[in-house]
């Protein structure tokens, strides 16, 4: 019975090593398995975290191109004040000088730069180009103004005959009179036009002026258009150059047809000669 009982404890014990070796394999293998999801466990929240450091920096990297987007339409329509202004210029220019200052736009392509640009440098290069149209803005603005005061001085100064044909009567004293302006001798009828831009201050019948016409214009300068039989202005109308402005008559004190014809300075009478 004892025999019997230790076989049967031999073969218990020898059971249960083979149980303990098998459950040890088995639990060897499962710490390895676990070991191995730890690690996938871990590569997976390193994943994890650079994509949302990626998200941080595509962000930001996206509130900055927003950024640029917003600078460079600013610069588009800074440029295209510029282009404006230059226009400007341009017309006043060819006004004033009475030259061709026309240009073709050239089509030549330029390359762009290779390589990688840095959000940094793209700043750079953008406050530096609108610098450069401001300074270029400001420089045009100045041009302007003096071919603004250049184009008023020269269509506001008198300058040629306002009607055809010869003078009769000159400027300074004559007999005992002082004659302020010159006579221009014309058929009656004939268009009267005027000598600078200007505004109409007076039109109607002046004493022996007859019907007549006072323009002034800048720089203190005014003219004075006498002895017409018609007016084409009133008073206030804004006229050029070349424009008529009425037509010669004998109206007022005169022996025979022709246009009494002064220039004034700050109201003081000019040999008209040195305008024509």
């Amino acid at each position: 019975m004892n025999e019997d009982r230790w076989e049967f404890v031999k073969i218990f014990i020898t059971s249960l090593i083979a149980v303990v070796v098998v459950l040890s394999s088995y639990l060897y293998r499962s710490k390895l398995y676990i070991s191995k999801l730890e690690y996938s466990l871990s590569l997976a929240q390193a994943n994890i975290q650079e994509l949302r450091n990626l998200e941080k920096i595509n962000n930001k990297q996206k509130i900055e191109i927003d950024r640029l987007n917003d600078e460079t339409e600013k610069l588009k329509s800074k440029i295209e004040d510029l282009e404006n202004l230059s226009r400007q210029v341009q017309a006043l220019a060819e006004k004033a000088l009475k030259v061709d200052l026309s240009y073709k736009r050239s089509q030549r392509k330029y390359s762009s730069r290779g390589g990688n640009v840095s959000l940094e440098e793209i700043h750079e290069r953008i406050d530096k180009l609108d610098s450069t149209i401001e300074i270029q803005k400001d420089n045009l603005s100045q041009v302007k103004s003096q071919l603004e005061i250049l184009y008023e001085w020269k269509y506001s100064v008198p300058s040629g005959k306002p009607v055809l044909g010869p003078i009769n009567s000159g400027f300074g004293y004559r007999r005992r009179s002082f004659h302020t302006g010159v006579d221009i001798r014309s058929g009656i009828g004939t268009p009267v036009k005027a000598t600078a831009n200007g505004i109409v201050s007076y039109a109607g019948w002046k004493g022996g002026y007859g019907l007549t016409i006072i323009i002034r214009h800048n720089f203190g300068f005014s003219t004075l258009y006498a002895h017409l039989s018609k007016i084409s202005v009133s008073v206030g109308k804004r006229v050029e150059r070349g424009d008529i402005i009425g037509h010669t008559g004998m109206t007022g004190y005169t022996t025979g047809p022709h246009l009494h014809y002064e220039i004034r300075v700050n109201d003081r009478p000019v040999d008209p000669k040195d305008y024509l």
